[in-house]
């Protein structure tokens, strides 16, 4: 494990939807990296946890700062701080808003695996984490699938090329090599 490389975005220019908090110094590779938070050498180790004590709803999403700064993060390789961003919206979300955010945490983890050449946990967490936006996509209240400024149905089509090949019969570096899809976030609206 300690060959393993901090992880580089699949788009170094993507736009940024919460450009006023900074990137952490490195990203986090669980088993190589100081943990974050319980490391005293972590990049967050210390820092305290602000969530309000009313949420906002799924709606204001614009207005988000942790749920942009999540996108950012994963959008930019920080797979693990983009799923830690939104676990604490997850704790106090509920309903549909609590299954997206779930479903996002899970397919970020899924990347975590990816870069780690993980590949069970890898199949795993990108399957629920997709299986759970599709369900977003029937349960949400937009006709087209959008949901917090996600185009899901689109973001799910290029998720779902990109883990693909991940479940053929014969797995081998150069499946993990590949880069011709990017499934990056694209928030509009």
């Amino acid at each position: 494990m300690d060959t393993i490389k901090q992880p580089e975005p699949f788009d170094a220019n993507w736009h940024r939807y919460c450009p006023q908090k900074p990137f952490p110094p490195y990203r986090h590779i669980p088993g190589v990296t100081p943990h974050p938070i319980r490391d005293p050498r972590g990049h967050s180790y210390g820092l305290e946890e602000e969530h309000d004590a009313d949420p906002l709803p799924p709606e204001l999403w614009r207005e988000n700062e942790d749920y942009l700064y999540g996108i950012d993060l994963y959008n930019f390789a920080y797979w693990w701080e983009a799923h830690e961003a939104w676990e604490g919206l997850w704790h106090q979300a509920e309903d549909t808003y609590r299954l997206f955010l779930q479903g996002l945490i899970q397919v970020s983890a899924s990347l975590i695996k990816y870069h780690m050449r993980m590949l069970r946990p890898l199949r795993t967490l990108s399957t629920a984490g997709r299986d759970k936006l599709r369900q977003v996509v029937v349960e949400c209240d937009d006709a087209f699938g959008n949901y917090m400024g996600l185009d899901l149905p689109a973001f799910l089509e290029i998720a779902d090329a990109f883990f693909a090949p991940f479940f053929a019969d014969n797995v081998t570096e150069t499946t993990y090599l590949q880069n011709s899809v990017k499934p990056l976030i694209l928030l509009t609206g």
